[in-house]
């Protein structure tokens, strides 16, 4: 695979279709932006609570970028970033 197959999956691939498919939800949405708890395993996020406050919102997605970043554990980038770090 080359690095142009790279960048097309990065653009044909969806971060909120991802998201979807790994059951998060956003818990407040702002635009493109998506705000809610970190998915990512080992992740401090409260990932477990039904209804987080604010301070526990630390996993941000700009869905028309198609990036994300976690404020907790650092983790961020494209989609292709965000599959890594789950799995």
């Amino acid at each position: 695979m080359t690095w142009h197959d790279y960048g097309e999956i990065r653009e044909r691939v969806r971060i909120v279709d991802l998201l979807e498919e790994l059951g998060w939800q956003a818990t407040k949405t702002r635009g493109a932006q998506l705000r809610g708890s970190c998915p990512l395993p080992g992740c401090r996020s409260a990932t477990t609570l039904a209804r987080p406050s604010p301070s526990q919102w630390t996993f941000s997605v700009q869905s028309d970028r198609n990036i994300y970043r976690c404020f907790r554990c650092g983790s961020e980038g494209s989609v292709l970033d965000l599959w890594s770090a789950y799995r």
